[in-house]
């Protein structure tokens, strides 16, 4: 095949197809001659633009970060370590935080004494209850005559014992119950009791309906509706 030449005796490329078919090229480029500048190497991928820089500058200022942060981690663990007193709590500022705690007292440490606790005064010892003179009275204990009258039972005491040539009267206690008496009185084989009679002084006073009973250390009188029935002169008496 003859390869066209210019005027000036140089290699004219001859054009296959157009420049927008696929198979658009120069005769340099199958001839092998160089290919003359100026002319568009069409059908070839354009050259990849330059590597971008950003990821790059993003990586390592995230790795000076991550080594700064290293390098203050290090920083605040020599410091807690070399403080034995310091509270591992620690502010943003490098502050430490303590909280102190007062101290338990030891057994025996700043106890006050217990208050004295006043005792009672002791009570004072019981006075002796004098004991009542000897019975005076013929035939009679503390419980009244032997043979009658006598008081009901033996925790109750006689207070007055009398005998008259006629009659023979006892006044008791009953129990410890001061002041809560019974009479009885005997004459010509007649006995009587009357009860709650009351004291005054050496005197006591049994009424019975109509009937009372006065006795005394000088007599026994017995009146009735207030007239004096008879007035019996004691011969023997005895009063608690």
């Amino acid at each position: 095949m003859t390869q066209p030449y210019g005027p000036d005796g140089h290699y004219e490329p001859t054009q296959i197809g157009t420049p927008s078919s696929p198979g658009y090229y120069y005769g340099a480029q199958q001839s092998g001659y160089e290919q003359q500048p100026g002319y568009p190497q069409t059908g070839y991928p354009p050259p990849p633009p330059p590597p971008s820089r950003g990821p790059q500058i993003l990586a390592a200022a995230a790795a000076v970060v991550a080594l700064i942060a290293v390098i203050a981690v290090v920083v605040l663990f020599v410091r807690s370590g070399g403080d034995d007193d310091a509270d591992p709590e620690q502010t943003a500022a490098g502050l430490s935080v303590v909280t102190e705690y007062p101290e338990a007292p030891q057994p025996g440490e700043h106890e006050q004494p217990a208050p004295e606790q006043q005792q009672p005064a002791p009570a004072p010892p019981p006075q002796p209850t004098p004991a009542p003179g000897p019975v005076s009275v013929a035939g009679a204990d503390r419980q009244g005559f032997t043979s009658g009258p006598r008081c009901n039972a033996a925790e109750d005491p006689a207070v007055f014992i009398g005998r008259t040539a006629r009659s023979r009267v006892v006044v008791c206690q009953v129990g410890a119950q001061t002041g809560r008496y019974y009479y009885k009185g005997y004459a010509d084989g007649n006995s009587i009791e009357v009860g709650y009679p009351t004291r005054s002084g050496s005197t006591f006073t049994a009424t019975n309906k109509a009937v009372s009973y006065i006795a005394s250390p000088t007599s026994l009188t017995i009146t009735e509706n207030g007239a004096v029935l008879t007035r019996e002169p004691m011969l023997q008496s005895w009063v608690d």
